[in-house]
Parts: structure tokens; sequence; C-alpha cells
């Protein structure tokens, strides 16, 4: 049972999104050390208009990683850049940074600039073939045993 001071705090208090979107959650800043080895930008749409597909990147705000990507279907995110979070304690998809940076690396091999080297390390066959990576199908191992 609720005593009357923690039904009244629990009243006042916001809630959910309420948090976020509010200038005084959009103005709180986060510190963590995993968002020190990438650019924070002040908002997800700043990060939008100057970051390149495949980047990495957080807000201020927020506690999770975002890598730019492409928006592929549908009416909400179009044809333009779209932002895929990452948020911590999640497993789908993981937060771990090197999962990420695999995300990173694939979608940059997909819609960016990616080198040989990275499609070695990070892409998928079809990434691989399309980079003259391995046999004709893409397998680096093909003929090995």
């Amino acid at each position: 049972m609720l005593t009357l001071i923690e039904s009244l705090s629990l009243l006042e208090a916001k809630k959910g999104k309420e948090v976020y979107t509010s200038r005084e959650g959009a103005k709180r800043v986060l510190t963590k050390a995993r968002k020190g080895r990438v650019k924070t930008y002040a908002s997800i749409k700043q990060a939008l208009g100057s970051g390149y597909t495949g980047q990495i990147f957080s807000t201020k705000a927020a506690d999770r990683l975002y890598v730019i990507s492409k928006g592929k279907w549908g009416s909400k995110s179009g044809r333009g850049k779209i932002a895929k979070g990452f948020t911590p304690g999640s497993s789908t998809p993981s937060s771990d940074f090197a999962s990420i940076k695999k995300h990173a690396a694939r979608t940059l091999l997909r819609h960016g600039k990616g080198s040989k080297s990275l499609a070695k390390k990070y892409g998928s066959r079809t990434l691989r073939k399309k980079h003259g990576i391995g046999g004709k199908d893409g397998r680096i191992d093909k003929g090995k045993k």
C-alpha cells in the first residue's frame, strides 16, 4: 500500500518519453566511457544532417549509441538518412561496442565507401564478392581444407 506522500510523488513525476523529450531532459548530459570513442552531437537531426553513412555517434542527452544508415522502405524513414539506435543492456541488437562497430562497417560497405580490408574483415560473402575478395562467390577459404 502506498502512502500519501509516495502517491503524490508518483503523480508529480514525469514518466517515460516525457523525461527525454522535455527541455529539461534534453539539457541533461550523460557521460559514459564508451561515448568518448564516438562523435557527440546536440541532436539526432543535427547528426543526420552533418554525418556520413556508417558513422557511429551519440547525443548529449542519450545513453545510446547510433549508426547512420539509409532508409530502405516505408513512409516514415523514406529514402533519406536514418539513425539506428543501440541501447545499453539490450540484447537485440547487441549493444557492446564491437557489435556496433561491426554494424557500422557493414553499413559503410553497403551504402558508403568501404575499403577492401574492411570488406575482408566485416563483409558478408555478397559484399566480399562485390569488392573482389575470395572466390567467385566471396568465400575466403574456397578450395582450402
